[in-house]
């Protein structure tokens, strides 16, 4: 079934800190932190400034927590030794960094080669020991290869070809045995968007997922334990911002397809469809798509349409820590500055828990709880 839903705003403030300090949270978590990157200009002399925004959703009485940084960041990953800390990446530039939430601050960078950018993601191995990073040798073709440093030292390790070029959003599946990466591909004339499955112990290639279309920078991915894939995808460098991105679904045991109905609908997906999470007790995907303005709710297993919210300018979306609520940060200004959460099975707004501002402006949204509270 098809709903269009309008959306209402009931503003609710959170706190705020304005300072860094060490990170507290509710005792009986329910829904958990969020955390999300912001950018800002501070008003003193103009110059831009960068922070981990860091909510907790079961009290958002309690003061917003920034931790300062010195670049943007985009995508987070956790450490599974060290709970505490989280590693934290640029999305096409050097800039990467350790925080340790229990101090509240940045406790090291993680540095790259001098013709290499970061390209927003990394992911832990299960055991804990390595780092995995999306990266791009700036020269040539601007090949992409998954950079592995120690997860404790960060000294380089080596690396494996990401096969494909303009290596994205990645992730380990199957307890840690396969990464499955985002190649975006770059400029148009360049390499095929693709997703690349790689075995870990060997760095081979084990399957290539290829679009429909070569005109889309596959982008970001979410999987769900059985397999079921979401991609999402913006326009190819060089294309005009309003050129279409898209959604790509592949479910469990099926094919890989880009979306292409309501017919409608789809054309609205301008620009990137940034941010995709997976609500895998219903096999409902959830999509922001910025400058469309659309919040968008899919069936995996048939690709359907099942519901869409006009919303300015969404961004992040996640689950909340106990998987009930869709967590999606939007704007009515830009940069965006809200939060607002949806019921994630009957897709319904929670109403008077919108959050603004929340000094979130970033592409994505992370779920968190600290260890003691775990």
């Amino acid at each position: 079934m098809r709903t269009r839903a309008e959306f209402k705003h009931h503003p609710r403030q959170p706190g705020f800190r304005g300072e860094a300090v060490p990170l507290t949270q509710s005792p009986q978590p329910r829904l958990g932190l969020i955390l999300g990157a912001g950018q800002h200009l501070r008003t003193a002399d103009g110059a831009k400034r960068f922070d981990l925004s860091v909510i907790d959703l079961d009290d958002p009485a309690l003061p917003l927590t920034l931790i300062p940084m010195d670049f943007f960041g985009h995508g987070i990953a956790a450490d599974p030794l060290n709970p505490q800390c989280i590693s934290v990446f640029e999305k096409r530039g050097r800039g990467a960094c350790e925080i340790d939430l229990g101090q509240g601050r940045v406790s090291r960078s993680i540095p790259t080669a001098d013709n290499r950018q970061f390209y927003g993601h990394g992911a832990y191995s299960h055991d804990g020991r390595l780092l995995f990073c999306t990266e791009t040798i700036m020269e040539g073709d601007c090949p992409g290869v998954i950079a592995v440093r120690d997860a404790r030292s960060h000294d380089y390790l080596g690396e494996f070809p990401s096969y494909g070029a303009h290596p994205h959003d990645c992730r380990l599946i199957d307890d840690g045995r396969t990464l499955v990466v985002t190649n975006g591909g770059g400029p148009r004339e360049g390499a095929a968007p693709n997703v690349a499955y790689i075995d870990i112990r060997s760095e081979q290639l084990l399957e290539k997922l290829e679009f429909e279309r070569r005109d889309i920078n596959a982008g970001h991915l979410d999987i769900a334990a059985d397999g079921s894939l979401a991609v999402i995808s913006a326009q190819r460098q060089g294309l005009p911002q309003e050129a279409p991105g898209g959604i790509s679904l592949r479910p469990a045991g099926g094919g890989f397809r880009t979306l292409r109905k309501p017919s409608g609908l789809i054309k609205r997906l301008r620009g990137e469809t940034l941010s995709v999470r997976i609500h895998a007790p219903t096999g409902v995907v959830g999509a922001t798509t910025p400058e469309g303005n659309l919040l968008t709710f899919w069936d995996m297993a048939s690709g359907e349409l099942i519901r869409f919210y006009e919303l300015e300018n969404p961004r992040g979306i996640e689950l909340t820590r106990d998987g009930e609520h869709f967590v999606v940060s939007f704007g009515f200004r830009r940069p965006a500055e809200a939060l607002t959460l949806f019921s994630a099975r009957t897709l319904e707004k929670v109403e008077g828990f919108d959050l603004d501002p929340v000094a979130i402006t970033g592409s994505h949204l992370f779920s968190y709880s600290l260890p003691s509270a775990a």
